[in-house]
C-alpha cells in the first residue's frame, strides 16, 4: 500500500469534485447530473478509483448508494477540500471585483492635483483611500502599499507600471508679481527653490531652468528653500516669488487663475507612473482606479497644451 500511496493520493485529487458529489446527493445519478457526466461514467470511474485502492468506497443497493466506513472518511475529506476550493474562489471574486483601493503618493501630487478631484473619483463609484507617502516606500509584500503612483524615471523591476504622464517644468508666479525676464534686467528675482526636487535627479534647479530658458544674467543667490513642491507653488501663488512647477501639480493653479506661466515649458526625464504588483494589475479595482486616472490626467493636460503651446 505504501508503494502505491503517491498514485493513490494523485486519482483521490483528480476524484475529490466526483466524490464529494456523490456524498453530498447520495446517488450516482445524481452526482452525474451536478457533474454534466453520466450515470455510467461516473460508476466507471468509482470502480476504477476503488481498483486502485484496494478497497470499496461504497456499498451500492438498487436505490441508494452507501459510503462504506473506508469511503465516508474519504468522501468527508472530499467534501471539506471542494468548499474550501468553492470558499477560495469566492474571495478571490470579491477581491478582484472590490472597488476600494488604498493609493500612495506624494504628498505634493495629492494636495496640487488628486485630492481635489476625489469628487469625480466618487462620482464613478471608486472608494479611495489615500496614503501620503514622501519616503516612497516599497510596493507589494504583506503591510505595504500594493498600488503608488511614482515620479521618475523608471523602470520598476518586477512590478507593473503603466504611464501616467509624461511632464515638464516651467517657471509660475502668483498675480502681482513682476514678470521674471524683467525682475531679470533689473533687480534680482525671488525665487523659491523646491530643494527635494532639485535632488531627486528627475527635475531641475532653477540654474539649469534659466539657461534653458536664455535668462543666464537672473541671480539665484538667496533663494527660499521649500522641501515639499507643494508649499513652494503655495508660496508662488502668495506671492512671494518665483516657483518652478511640474506639470499635474500646476495644471490646476494656472486653470483657476491663480498662478502664471513665466517662462517656457522644459521638458524633462521624470514621468508619473502607475505602479503596482502584477497580481494587483489583474484585478478590476485596479483597472477601475487606472481608468480614472487616466482621466484626470487627460483632464490636466487640455490645461498643459494651453501653456506649451501644443
Amino acid at each position: 500500500m505504501n508503494e502505491r500511496k503517491p498514485n493513490c493520493v494523485k486519482a483521490l485529487f483528480a476524484a475529490t469534485p466526483m466524490l464529494a458529489a456523490i456524498h453530498r446527493t447520495g446517488s450516482f445519478s445524481a452526482a452525474a447530473a451536478d457533474l454534466g457526466q453520466t450515470q455510467s461514467t461516473v460508476s466507471h470511474k468509482v470502480r476504477a478509483l476503488e481498483q486502485g485502492l484496494g478497497f470499496a468506497l461504497f456499498a451500492r443497493t438498487t436505490r441508494h448508494v452507501e459510503s462504506t466506513r473506508r469511503g465516508q472518511l474519504i468522501c468527508e475529506a472530499a467534501g471539506i477540500s471542494v468548499e474550501a476550493m468553492n470558499d477560495a474562489l469566492d474571495r478571490i471574486d470579491k477581491l478582484s471585483a472590490a472597488r476600494d483601493t488604498v493609493l500612495t503618493l506624494s504628498s505634493s501630487l495629492a494636495m496640487k492635483w488628486l485630492v481635489p478631484a476625489m469628487p469625480r473619483a466618487r462620482e464613478r463609484g471608486l472608494r479611495l483611500t489615500l496614503d501620503i507617502d514622501d519616503a516612497l516606500s516599497e510596493i507589494g509584500g504583506d503591510g505595504l502599499p500594493q498600488v503608488a503612483i511614482r515620479f521618475g524615471t523608471g523602470p520598476y523591476p518586477g512590478l507593473h507600471a503603466e504611464l501616467l504622464a509624461k511632464c515638464a517644468v516651467v517657471a509660475v508666479r502668483g498675480k502681482g508679481t513682476r514678470a521674471l525676464a524683467m525682475a531679470a534686467k533689473n533687480r534680482p528675482a525671488q525665487l523659491l527653490r523646491d530643494v527635494r526636487a532639485e535632488a531627486d535627479g528627475t527635475a531641475m534647479s532653477w540654474d539649469d531652468y534659466l539657461k534653458a530658458a536664455g535668462l543666464e544674467a537672473a541671480p539665484v543667490e538667496n533663494a527660499t528653500e521649500f522641501e515639499r513642491s507643494d508649499l513652494a507653488l503655495q508660496a508662488a501663488t502668495a506671492g512671494l516669488g518665483h516657483a518652478l512647477g511640474r506639470s499635474l501639480l500646476i495644471d490646476r493653479d494656472i486653470g483657476d487663475g491663480v498662478l502664471d506661466v513665466d517662462g517656457p515649458a522644459i521638458p524633462i526625464a521624470g514621468r508619473y507612473w502607475l505602479v503596482t504588483t502584477p497580481e494587483t494589475a489583474s484585478t478590476e479595482s485596479y483597472a477601475v482606479l487606472a481608468k480614472w486616472l487616466k482621466a484626470e490626467v487627460r483632464r490636466s493636460q487640455a490645461i498643459t497644451r494651453s501653456y506649451l503651446g501644443t
